[in-house]
Protein backbone atom coordinates (compact mmCIF):
# COMPACT_ATOMS: atom_id res chain seq x y z
CA UNK A 1 0.00 0.00 0.00
CA UNK A 2 2.73 2.44 0.97
CA UNK A 3 4.73 1.56 -2.12
CA UNK A 4 1.72 2.20 -4.38
CA UNK A 5 1.07 5.55 -2.72
CA UNK A 6 4.73 6.53 -3.07
CA UNK A 7 4.76 5.54 -6.76
CA UNK A 8 1.58 7.54 -7.33
CA UNK A 9 3.05 10.63 -5.69
CA UNK A 10 6.26 10.31 -7.69
CA UNK A 11 4.23 9.98 -10.90
CA UNK A 12 2.31 13.16 -10.10
CA UNK A 13 5.56 15.01 -9.44
CA UNK A 14 6.89 13.95 -12.84
CA UNK A 15 3.77 14.83 -14.84
CA UNK A 16 3.90 18.64 -14.50
CA UNK A 17 6.62 21.22 -14.05
CA UNK A 18 6.54 25.02 -14.06
CA UNK A 19 9.25 27.59 -14.63
CA UNK A 20 9.67 31.33 -14.65
CA UNK A 21 12.63 33.42 -15.74
CA UNK A 22 13.69 33.82 -12.11
CA UNK A 23 14.08 30.02 -11.81
CA UNK A 24 16.42 29.60 -14.77
CA UNK A 25 19.49 27.52 -14.17
CA UNK A 26 22.78 29.40 -14.13
CA UNK A 27 24.29 26.78 -16.40
CA UNK A 28 25.35 28.27 -19.73
CA UNK A 29 25.19 24.80 -21.31
CA UNK A 30 21.39 24.86 -21.31
CA UNK A 31 21.35 28.27 -22.96
CA UNK A 32 23.84 27.40 -25.68
CA UNK A 33 21.51 24.97 -27.46
CA UNK A 34 19.46 26.75 -30.09
CA UNK A 35 15.70 26.51 -30.39
CA UNK A 36 16.19 25.75 -34.06
CA UNK A 37 17.85 22.45 -33.05
CA UNK A 38 14.38 21.27 -32.05
CA UNK A 39 13.27 21.54 -35.68
CA UNK A 40 15.85 18.91 -36.65
CA UNK A 41 14.31 16.46 -34.15
CA UNK A 42 10.73 17.06 -35.25
CA UNK A 43 10.84 14.74 -38.23
CA UNK A 44 11.78 11.57 -36.40
CA UNK A 45 8.29 10.11 -36.94
CA UNK A 46 7.44 10.06 -33.23
CA UNK A 47 5.48 13.31 -33.14
CA UNK A 48 3.30 15.57 -35.20
CA UNK A 49 4.18 19.19 -35.79
CA UNK A 50 1.72 21.95 -34.93
CA UNK A 51 0.26 22.17 -38.43
CA UNK A 52 -0.69 18.49 -38.18
CA UNK A 53 -1.65 18.27 -34.53
CA UNK A 54 -5.26 17.58 -35.49
CA UNK A 55 -8.58 19.04 -34.52
CA UNK A 56 -8.58 17.36 -31.09
CA UNK A 57 -5.30 19.01 -30.10
CA UNK A 58 -6.39 22.38 -31.46
CA UNK A 59 -9.63 22.07 -29.53
CA UNK A 60 -7.72 21.17 -26.36
CA UNK A 61 -5.46 24.21 -26.80
CA UNK A 62 -8.49 26.43 -27.34
CA UNK A 63 -10.17 24.92 -24.26
CA UNK A 64 -7.01 25.52 -22.21
CA UNK A 65 -7.05 29.18 -23.24
CA UNK A 66 -10.70 29.45 -22.28
CA UNK A 67 -10.10 27.75 -18.91
CA UNK A 68 -7.05 29.91 -18.17
CA UNK A 69 -9.00 33.07 -18.92
CA UNK A 70 -12.06 31.93 -16.96
CA UNK A 71 -9.83 31.30 -13.96
CA UNK A 72 -8.01 34.63 -14.33
CA UNK A 73 -11.28 36.54 -14.65
CA UNK A 74 -12.68 34.75 -11.56
CA UNK A 75 -9.86 36.27 -9.50
CA UNK A 76 -10.07 39.73 -11.06
CA UNK A 77 -7.22 39.35 -13.59
CA UNK A 78 -7.37 40.34 -17.24
CA UNK A 79 -7.72 37.65 -19.89
CA UNK A 80 -4.55 36.62 -21.70
CA UNK A 81 -4.20 37.22 -25.44
CA UNK A 82 -3.03 34.25 -27.48
CA UNK A 83 0.04 34.98 -29.60
CA UNK A 84 1.10 33.02 -32.69
CA UNK A 85 4.85 33.45 -32.04
CA UNK A 86 4.41 32.11 -28.50
CA UNK A 87 2.23 29.28 -29.90
CA UNK A 88 5.05 28.31 -32.28
CA UNK A 89 7.65 28.33 -29.51
CA UNK A 90 5.31 26.27 -27.30
CA UNK A 91 4.77 23.77 -30.14
CA UNK A 92 8.52 23.52 -30.77
CA UNK A 93 9.02 22.76 -27.08
CA UNK A 94 6.21 20.20 -26.91
CA UNK A 95 7.72 18.45 -29.93
CA UNK A 96 11.14 18.59 -28.25
CA UNK A 97 9.73 16.97 -25.10
CA UNK A 98 8.12 14.27 -27.26
CA UNK A 99 11.48 13.60 -28.91
CA UNK A 100 13.03 13.18 -25.44
CA UNK A 101 10.09 11.24 -24.01
CA UNK A 102 10.02 13.48 -20.93
CA UNK A 103 8.79 16.86 -19.80
CA UNK A 104 11.38 19.57 -19.23
CA UNK A 105 12.17 23.25 -19.33
CA UNK A 106 15.26 22.73 -21.45
CA UNK A 107 16.12 25.92 -23.35
CA UNK A 108 13.49 28.06 -21.58
CA UNK A 109 16.01 30.90 -21.55
CA UNK A 110 16.23 30.77 -25.33
CA UNK A 111 12.45 30.79 -25.67
CA UNK A 112 12.35 33.86 -23.43
CA UNK A 113 15.10 35.54 -25.50
CA UNK A 114 13.11 34.81 -28.67
CA UNK A 115 10.00 36.38 -27.09
CA UNK A 116 12.08 39.41 -26.11
CA UNK A 117 13.31 39.80 -29.70
CA UNK A 118 10.05 39.03 -31.50
CA UNK A 119 7.37 40.58 -29.28
CA UNK A 120 9.33 42.78 -26.85
CA UNK A 121 8.56 40.57 -23.82
CA UNK A 122 10.01 41.74 -20.52
CA UNK A 123 8.98 38.75 -18.38
CA UNK A 124 7.98 35.18 -19.09
CA UNK A 125 6.86 31.96 -17.46
CA UNK A 126 6.26 28.43 -18.64
CA UNK A 127 4.13 25.46 -17.62
CA UNK A 128 4.65 22.01 -19.07
CA UNK A 129 2.84 18.73 -18.55
CA UNK A 130 2.24 15.37 -20.18
CA UNK A 131 -0.25 12.54 -20.02
CA UNK A 132 -3.42 14.44 -19.18
CA UNK A 133 -6.19 13.37 -21.61
CA UNK A 134 -8.27 16.58 -21.54
CA UNK A 135 -7.95 20.34 -21.16
CA UNK A 136 -9.88 20.19 -17.90
CA UNK A 137 -7.55 17.55 -16.48
CA UNK A 138 -4.33 19.39 -17.31
CA UNK A 139 -5.75 22.68 -16.02
CA UNK A 140 -6.80 21.02 -12.76
CA UNK A 141 -3.30 19.60 -12.43
CA UNK A 142 -1.72 23.01 -13.01
CA UNK A 143 -4.10 24.78 -10.63
CA UNK A 144 -3.34 22.21 -7.91
CA UNK A 145 0.38 23.05 -8.16
CA UNK A 146 1.52 26.33 -6.56
CA UNK A 147 4.18 27.02 -9.21
CA UNK A 148 1.88 26.38 -12.15
CA UNK A 149 -0.95 28.31 -10.56
CA UNK A 150 1.38 31.27 -9.98
CA UNK A 151 2.18 31.37 -13.70
CA UNK A 152 -1.49 31.12 -14.69
CA UNK A 153 -2.36 33.93 -12.26
CA UNK A 154 0.83 35.91 -12.98
CA UNK A 155 1.28 39.44 -14.20
CA UNK A 156 1.29 38.38 -17.85
CA UNK A 157 -0.62 39.73 -20.86
CA UNK A 158 -0.10 37.03 -23.51
CA UNK A 159 0.03 33.26 -23.82
CA UNK A 160 1.17 30.60 -26.26
CA UNK A 161 -0.25 27.09 -25.98
CA UNK A 162 0.61 23.75 -27.54
CA UNK A 163 -1.02 20.38 -26.92
CA UNK A 164 0.55 17.75 -29.14
CA UNK A 165 0.12 13.98 -29.13
CA UNK A 166 3.03 11.61 -29.45
CA UNK A 167 2.80 8.45 -31.55
CA UNK A 168 1.23 6.61 -28.57
CA UNK A 169 -1.58 9.17 -28.25
CA UNK A 170 -0.16 10.83 -25.12
CA UNK A 171 -0.46 14.63 -25.01
CA UNK A 172 2.49 16.89 -24.21
CA UNK A 173 1.55 20.42 -23.17
CA UNK A 174 3.44 23.70 -23.09
CA UNK A 175 2.12 27.06 -21.96
CA UNK A 176 4.29 30.14 -22.49
CA UNK A 177 3.26 33.28 -20.65
CA UNK A 178 4.76 36.71 -21.23
CA UNK A 179 4.31 40.40 -20.59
Amino acid sequence: MKRGLLCGLLSLMLISVSCSKEELADSNEELIELIDDVDEDENDGDQEDIENEGSDALTISEEILSLVNQHRESIGKLALIRNSEADKLAADHSNYMISKGAISHDNFGLRFQKLQQEVNANSAGENVAAGYPTAQAVMQGWLNSPGHKANIEGNFTHIGIASIKDSKGRYYYTQLFYR
